[in-house]
């Protein structure tokens, strides 16, 4: 499945100088950019880690493999 590339375009333009900061005690620190990873807690994060795996998943050969949920 290729991905179309405005779709890709979008996601990246989401992700691009995404600000981040953090708080420890009721103390915020100063907003600073990150061009890598997605952020935590984002909704993509989840949609983007399923699209991997499932393209992860139809490269393995499943043939004869017996799946148990337990």
């Amino acid at each position: 499945m290729k991905s179309p590339y405005k779709l890709i375009t979008l996601v990246k333009m989401t992700m691009k100088n995404a600000p981040a900061s953090v708080k420890v005690t009721n103390k915020q620190s100063n907003s600073v950019t990150f061009n890598a990873g997605v952020r935590q807690g984002d909704g993509l994060s989840t949609t983007l880690f399923i699209l991997a795996l499932h393209h992860g998943v139809q490269k393995i050969d499943q043939r004869g493999t017996i799946f148990h949920k337990t």
